[in-house]
């Protein structure tokens, strides 16, 4: 389930169109999976870390369920990183918003 949602953006007071909402979505995404797998490399013993990467033709939901199975802090490290994000946006909604014009 997408986390940033034009609901979200506009409670920050930006308003974008389809187009940029699309693009900023998905660079959102992009951001908090590579924040968060980051993040969970340092909790990752050697042969946990190895066996994670052996499963990169997973499904998403098949990864989630060992992530969340083998990493304790899973769900903490994702909202932590959400919570830090949506702050940047927040922190930069004028220049966001501007962009948009």
């Amino acid at each position: 389930m997408p986390v940033l949602s034009k609901t979200v953006l506009t409670n920050l007071g930006i308003n974008l169109s389809d187009e940029a909402f699309a693009s900023l979505s998905e660079h959102f995404e992009e951001t908090l999976d590579t924040r968060v797998f980051d993040e969970i490399a340092y909790e990752l013993s050697p042969e946990q870390a190895h066996e994670l990467a052996s499963m990169r033709d997973a499904g998403d939901s098949e990864i989630v369920q060992w992530l969340q199975t083998n990493v304790p802090d899973f769900a903490d490290i994702v909202s932590d990183e959400v919570d830090i994000l949506l702050g940047e946006i927040a922190e930069n909604s004028e220049n966001i918003a501007g962009n948009n014009n």
